[in-house]
């Protein structure tokens, strides 16, 4: 009998848990199926009357109400996201508390896919998928840093894939770690946020000296599991892998797993995954312009250009 996602408690095989709000009201909604858990918050779907249409609802565990850190994320996340405005986040329409005392996100409801279970299911993404991918990312962290936000939890079961007659849509969610530059300094250096997979070495070191830079060692991780369909480390416990991070010990080259990764995009995965930040990109908007440059043109190439022919 594994502990609820919902309460963290037990129950018995087949029970629903007490918390579970479908069925519910919240204003003039009805509260529809669950979407999906996480470890602070449940997603589920709610038909909006004036909208007249499927909307999703972000509502913090009721074992946190209390929690007065967790209840500012949730602020900061719903008033970030409305403020950005670009096509890669979540709309959000409304945000407040619940008559219990759960602070709630009212967004758009997704219909596509997220990164990991995608890749879980069909292994590695071609390269040619994979760069868009990265390319749309990078556009959204561009405008989310020109905030002088850092998201701080880049990974594949944060990023969606909405299909379109264009092609993949990427939507970046969960805002709910991230820092304006000037809150940093109230983090403290022994609270970790982020995921041990992907958080950069500053990020396990020192979490309130990071920089936008730590997003993009992130994007270099979710490039590199999308190449490879596995992560770069190997480790044998959560204590050896948060090792590994704080000393980069790390595969670096998503070619060495996957002959198919072209030369030139391994050397930006590589350079995403620096042990030092200064060796990274300097920011989102550098190592966009790489990505969207592909590989640099042969010899032959450039003698065409040069002398005709």
């Amino acid at each position: 009998m594994a502990d609820c996602q919902l309460c963290g408690s037990g129950h018995p095989d087949g029970a629903i848990c007490p918390q579970n709000r479908t069925g519910q009201r919240l204003g003039d909604k009805v509260i529809g199926p669950v979407l999906g858990i996480g470890g602070i918050a449940a997603v589920y779907s709610a038909e909006h009357p004036m909208l007249r249409r499927t909307i999703a609802l972000k509502i913090l565990h009721k074992r946190f109400a209390n929690d007065r850190e967790l209840a500012n994320r949730f602020v900061r996340e719903a008033r970030e996201t409305a403020a950005l405005g670009h096509p890669a986040f979540v709309q959000v329409h409304d945000a407040g508390t619940t008559e219990d005392g759960c602070p709630y996100i009212e967004m758009d409801k997704l219909e596509g896919r997220e990164l990991y279970s995608m890749r879980k299911e069909a292994g590695p993404l071609a390269p040619e998928r994979v760069v868009p991918i990265a390319i749309q990312i990078l556009d959204a962290l561009v405008v989310l840093h020109a905030r002088g936000v850092i998201h701080r939890d880049i990974k594949t079961q944060n990023i969606y894939l909405v299909p379109s007659p264009d092609g993949d849509k990427v939507k970046l969610l969960d805002l709910g770690f991230a820092k304006v530059e000037d809150e940093l300094k109230l983090t403290s250096k022994n609270h970790i946020l982020g995921t041990p997979f992907y958080i950069s070495p500053e990020q396990y070191l020192d979490p309130s000296a990071v920089d936008a830079r730590a997003d993009l060692f992130s994007l270099g991780i979710v490039m590199f599991e999308l190449l490879t369909g596995d992560w770069p480390y190997q480790w044998e416990n959560k204590r050896d892998l948060l090792g590994k991070v704080m000393k980069g010990d790390l595969e670096r080259h998503p070619m060495n797993r996957n002959p198919t990764v072209p030369t030139w995009l391994d050397a930006i995965v590589e350079k995403a995954l620096s042990h030092k930040r200064e060796d990274r990109f300097a920011d989102a908007a550098e190592m966009k312009t790489a990505l969207e440059l592909g590989p640099p043109p042969s010899k032959s190439g450039i003698l065409r250009r040069l002398f005709g022919g």
